[in-house]
């Protein structure tokens, strides 16, 4: 019975401790490929930085991308014959090809954006004709619907005052 006592407590102080350790262990193997990872990254970026220390590197990243030339150089720009510019490299084709998209994609947009509508395509609505145009814009002007017993909110006409226009 006194083994089994010490091997409990033996045991809830073990494990406890045992998931510490194994769980900074494998903390510790992430953050070690995290650290391989930026390593390998600050060495490629340390590479592209020594090329662009290279004179001949830079001169020819000019000609490429910004179209330098030489003194005494002539540069030719070819177009096909739509008239439009050749691309310079595949790369820059690639990317436009990709900024264009799919057929399918474009065409998916083409139908999403004809179903929104804005408030200026909705047309207004107009009154029908033959249902008595305007009793239902403007029931206070028909005395018959008006529960005050056809008196109309609408000013009656005065006779001395069409008498005064004259």
């Amino acid at each position: 019975m006194f083994l089994i006592t010490v091997l409990v407590i033996a045991l809830a102080v073990v494990v406890p401790t045992l998931n510490t350790y194994i769980s900074q262990r494998q903390q510790l193997i992430a953050l070690q490929q995290q650290v391989a990872q930026q390593e390998a990254s600050v060495e490629q970026l340390q590479q592209d930085v020594d090329r662009w220390e290279d004179p001949t590197f830079v001169a020819a990243q000019a000609r490429e991308r910004l179209l330098f030339a030489m003194p005494g150089e002539t540069q030719y720009r070819l177009t096909d014959t739509s008239g439009k510019d050749v691309p310079l490299t595949e790369q820059e084709q690639t990317a436009q090809e990709a900024a264009q998209g799919d057929w399918f994609s474009m065409m998916w947009e083409s139908v999403e954006g004809a179903s929104r509508l804005s408030p200026e395509d909705i047309p207004d609505p107009a009154p029908e004709e033959g249902d008595g145009e305007g009793a239902s814009d403007a029931p206070a002007d028909d005395p018959a619907a008006e529960p005050s017993g056809g008196a109309s909110s609408a000013p009656a006409a005065d006779p001395t005052s069409e008498q005064d226009t004259e």
